[in-house]
């Protein structure tokens, strides 16, 4: 699981308007020009993570993701964002994102809803990041946030604003926050919202093209059938990982995200020869495993992020996993650092 190279490398450029030149930037990183000019090419999340970090450090602005979100070119998106650009209007626009842009960052999944006057845009960051990582999980959803907002006046022509926006984190840097996102932030929340009039969204997109848009959506759409049809386990194997909120995703959800019925996604599995419980039990299992390698917490807490709420059910569990207790598992992982 990972970001597509090209993100990186547009990440870069914008962050080298802040200070170091840009191949002083990505040396700093680790990445090497090759490995950050392929968009079919994938970094591994944790060294991607890692360049929040960094930024952070070099300009001693932890707000940094927020500046940087506003200036980062739309092309970071790549076809999707081409997609987006073809759209009738803002609502079919942040569809496609729902839709495609686990293409582009496979770690944090978007859904859209219209709730009364409100629609909805949720923004939902895999578990495990912020569990090990949450300083730069945090600076991510900053850049994310701010960016949307970048790419809607690209996308429309003109500034629109949330009504407010709603984040997981504790308060900190509240006027930075207002300044930038220009409307209300309430912290501490149950997940990461942006909150817009539901008549904001119907506005035009004023590079709508349907004939385009039906071009993007087709070779979306065969680019992600074919990564299923090559090994289905696989795809939904990566869609539990990048989707686990705490609790791995169902197999309705699964199926929905693979843009297939319960029963098809069912069908494939049996052919590979597998299922859909053994499946999420892999990705238990290898999570539980990253978790107690390179995490600081308790046995308990590594618990806590899997969504068992039972401690004795999460031993139960994982001596299925492994043969072995997570205790026993835990310090050997710890003695081989």
């Amino acid at each position: 699981m990972g970001l597509q190279a090209t993100a990186i490398r547009d990440i870069l450029y914008a962050a080298a308007t802040y200070g170091e030149a840009y191949d002083t930037l990505r040396e700093m990183a680790g990445f090497t020009q090759d490995e950050i000019s392929d968009s079919g090419q994938v970094v591994e999340w944790q060294k991607a993570a890692r360049l929040y970090d960094l930024l952070a450090d070099i300009t001693q602005n932890e707000q940094i993701g927020l500046v940087m979100g506003g200036d980062v070119s739309m092309a970071i998106t790549g076809m999707v964002g081409f997609m987006m650009q073809a759209s009738k209007n803002l609502e079919d626009a942040i569809d496609v994102y729902c839709k495609y842009g686990q293409m582009v960052c496979p770690m944090i999944t978007y859904t859209y809803k219209r709730e009364g006057k409100f629609a909805i845009v949720e923004l939902h960051q895999n578990a495990l990041w912020k569990s090990m990582y949450p300083r730069n999980a945090r600076i991510a959803i900053d850049f994310v946030l701010a960016s949307t907002l970048h790419f809607i006046k690209t996308l429309c022509g003109r500034h629109i604003y949330p009504q407010a926006i709603e984040v997981e984190y504790a308060k900190d840097a509240v006027r930075t926050y207002q300044d930038i996102l220009h409307c209300q932030v309430l912290f501490n929340a149950p997940l990461h919202r942006m909150l817009f009039r539901a008549e904001d969204v119907d506005t035009r997109v004023i590079t709508s093209d349907a004939s385009l848009f039906e071009m993007f959506n087709s070779i979306l759409g065969q680019k992600k059938s074919l990564a299923i049809q090559s090994s289905c386990r696989d795809a939904v194997k990566h869609l539990l990982l990048m989707q686990h909120k705490g609790q791995i995703p169902t197999i309705e959800d699964a199926a929905s995200g693979l843009d297939m019925t319960v029963r098809t996604l069912q069908r494939k599995l049996t052919a590979e020869q597998t299922s859909f419980r053994e499946v999420a039990a892999e990705v238990k299992k290898e999570l539980a495993l990253h978790l107690m390698k390179n995490h600081t917490g308790t046995i308990t807490e590594v618990a806590e992020v899997l969504g068992y709420n039972d401690l004795p059910a999460f031993r139960r569990a994982f001596k299925v996993w492994t043969r072995e207790t997570p205790k026993t598992i835990k310090k050997r992982l710890v003695t081989t650092l």
